[in-house]
């Protein structure tokens, strides 16, 4: 089994989507973007990102590519919810975990994908 392919519903890469969204939502509001306009400008981000995907012709379920946007609105409104709810510390280190995570494993997968050539 291959947890690098894409999947019907949901696969690794909704892990990705999902820290994406919550490291959006930390650096949006910690650069003092408000709520609203933070959200926008990741889901503008997001939505590109599935675009970008779609023209170097990485092709998923539509069923997937819709879950990869609703992970990625989920990470926005768990981020946003650390920000608001903690201390800004705790949103820097939010920011740098989640960042991080979806920077290794975005990297991973590209690597297994680039060697394994699926779809």
């Amino acid at each position: 089994m291959n947890i690098w392919k894409h999947g019907r519903f949901v696969d690794l890469w909704s892990v990705v989507h999902l820290t994406s969204g919550m490291a959006l939502a930390f650096a949006c509001l910690l650069v003092g973007n408000g709520l609203w306009a933070s959200f926008l400008i990741t889901a503008g981000l997001l939505i590109g990102w599935e675009v970008f995907e779609w023209i170097i012709d990485i092709i998923e379920p539509s069923l997937n590519v819709t879950i990869d946007l609703v992970l990625g609105a989920l990470g926005f409104i768990l981020g946003s919810a650390v920000f608001y709810a903690f201390e800004t510390g705790l949103s820097v280190i939010g920011l740098g975990a989640s960042s991080i995570t979806a920077l290794v494993l975005s990297v991973w997968g590209f690597i297994d994908f680039r060697v394994k050539g699926y779809h």
